[in-house]
């Protein structure tokens, strides 16, 4: 999206530059990594159980542990009582949660009719949460067609 205006006819003329957007899509460019995300977010913590929750062969699994690992997404932790190592999400991966929750709801619209649904109730309220994208300036919801990229300034010489 950064060199939405580097377009030919052909399609992009070179990579698409470094932004934060692409810095988040490439955090998660793969088909495991959010699958673990979700998994620690649900409670697993240890190789084992990420490994059910996922379904990932574990080769997979480990590198993808490892990914997510140097990224800051993940840490290794040690359990109490002895009880072996696991895995826990940083602020970071717990941030990238939030994400999830949006999925979520784009899976909740479009999910075929025998594909359940997951219900979280908001602690707070007690009230079933459902994510909503807002305008942190504004507080309005943000619907689709109502966000543009602006042109960088032409430069005069």
């Amino acid at each position: 999206m950064s060199n939405f205006h580097d377009l030919t006819a052909d399609g992009l003329k070179n990579k698409p530059k470094k932004d934060s957007l692409a810095v988040a899509l490439d955090a998660i460019n793969d088909r495991w990594s959010l699958h673990v995300v979700r998994a620690l977010a649900f409670g697993a913590s240890r190789y084992t159980e990420i490994l059910r929750a996922v379904g990932a062969p574990r080769d997979i699994l480990a590198s993808r542990l490892k990914k997510l690992t140097e990224s800051g997404i993940v840490q290794a932790r040690s359990t109490e009582n002895g009880g072996g190592a696991g895995y826990e999400l940083t602020q970071k991966g717990k941030d990238l949660g939030q994400l999830i929750l949006v999925l979520k709801r784009w899976g909740d619209t479009y999910r075929d009719e025998d594909v359940p649904t997951v219900e979280f109730v908001h602690d707070a309220c007690g009230q079933v949460f459902v994510a909503e994208v807002r305008c942190e300036s504004c507080g309005r919801p943000v619907k689709p067609g109502e966000l543009s990229i602006p042109r960088p300034e032409e430069t005069c010489i």
